[in-house]
């Protein structure tokens, strides 16, 4: 059975849209939607957006839902420029005036004619994206690439593509060794608009996440570059995994002597916690959020935990993925229907949950561990593993649990789960 919508993404793609446009200076996201959808969207995107950067929105009022809220839009996108003088503004059209047929793209023809410097593209988002918020970035992404110009090749050159804003200067785990070994990369995103631009230089694509599909697509067709999934470079074997597939690809024999030497030298940091793992055993499920069960999931099935995995992305990198992951790191992958978590917990009864939202209504009164996959935008290399296994067992707080179900017994008879 495929999973029911209900139990996917609850965070509209519009949230990680503005998130993701929002990291990269020289481009302006302009949320065009109602007053309740422009609030939740920016506070809901402020643990994952610097506030140094601009956002703006358009603010529909009741009498644009009936009359249009073109002009309004228009208006917005001028302002924008005379005060901020962006590159690029991307419109993230919303719900509402999908539903009301607003003529976006008349507005943009107009705004150009006025403006010839300004480069104006838009998207929609909202219910047109079940698995909604990590699609969020993909189709922000797609939509940069239309207005990225062509560059020449630089042979053997390599791009790392992201999954999200928040990997805007994030890819150092694992581009130091490329550069180490000689090879020119360029990221994408990256924290400015110039640096951004330079994907089109690069000869192969490396996805570093699932979610990136149709920006990869968009990038190769638009600039005739190659595309490899290798894997997540996640955990310390998914790490190794995905710098050892780059060496391959380019016949790199200094890269996988690099990975050798770091293998080496985190070994005994690695081993102790697999030790751990084998002494207090876990069973995780992670579930939702913007992808991030697909790099969670690696980090704890490689130390030894069994993890249950509810997948949200069922592109063609996400399959490659979770092959990989079922036969590599013993993964069980769950997608079956449901309608909460708290079924779930009754099929596998796990000792701790990642979701979307931290202290989720289900597992309060069992004292659960939760932990928020929106906090793991950029699970990449050895080193974010390496940290997260030598403390996860602290973070879990289980003595909280155990002080409480001997409380329990011995004033208020048997816990019940």
């Amino acid at each position: 059975m495929s999973m029911s919508l209900k139990s996917y993404e609850h965070c509209c793609s519009s949230l990680q849209a503005l998130a993701t446009l929002g990291k990269i200076e020289g481009v302006i996201p302009l949320l065009h939607g109602p007053q309740p959808c422009a609030y939740q969207t920016q506070i809901g995107s402020m643990t994952c957006r610097p506030s140094r950067l601009v956002t703006a929105g358009t603010l529909i009022q009741k009498s644009e839902v009936v009359f249009g809220g073109e002009e309004n839009l228009k208006k917005q996108i001028i302002n924008i420029y005379r005060q901020y003088k962006p590159k690029i503004i991307v419109i993230i059209n919303t719900c509402l005036p999908q539903l009301i047929g607003e003529d976006i793209k008349g507005v943009i023809s107009e705004v150009e004619q006025e403006i010839p410097d300004l480069r104006v593209t838009y998207f929609d988002s909202g219910f047109n994206f079940p698995k909604s918020l990590p699609l969020g970035n993909d189709v922000a992404w797609t939509t940069l690439v239309k207005l990225l110009k062509p560059m020449e090749k630089v042979k053997g050159s390599v791009g790392l593509i992201g999954r999200s804003g928040q990997d805007a200067g994030a890819f150092t785990p694992v581009d130091t060794f490329l550069k180490e070994a000689g090879i020119t990369t360029f990221a994408f995103p990256a924290p400015h608009l110039s640096e951004v631009e330079k994907i089109a230089q690069a000869d192969i694509l490396v996805p570093m996440h699932v979610v990136p599909y149709l920006t990869c697509k968009a990038m190769s067709e638009r600039f005739g570059s190659r595309v490899e999934y290798v894997e997540v470079p996640s955990g310390v074997k998914g790490t190794s995994g995905f710098l050892r597939g780059i060496a391959d690809l380019l016949k790199n024999q200094k890269l996988h002597d690099l990975v050798d030497q770091e293998e080496e030298k985190m070994r005994p940091r690695y081993e102790a916690i697999k030790k751990r793992f084998a002494e207090d055993p876990v069973k995780v499920v992670i579930a939702y959020g913007p992808a991030s069960e697909f790099s969670m999931s690696k980090i704890l099935a490689d130390f030894g935990a069994e993890v249950i995995m509810i997948p949200s992305m069922k592109n063609k990198f996400a399959q490659a993925e979770k092959e990989l992951q079922k036969k590599k790191y013993g993964v069980t992958i769950f997608e079956d229907d449901f309608d909460t978590l708290e079924d779930v917990y009754q099929m596998f009864k796990p000792d701790t949950i990642f979701c979307e939202v931290q202290g989720r209504v289900e597992f309060i009164p069992k004292l659960m561990p939760t932990f928020c996959n929106m906090m793991f935008l950029t699970a990449y290399g050895y080193d974010f593993a390496l940290d997260m296994g030598e403390n996860f067992h602290k973070n879990m707080k289980r003595e909280v649990l155990g002080t409480w179900k001997d409380m329990v017994k011995r004033y208020g008879g048997e816990l019940h789960a």
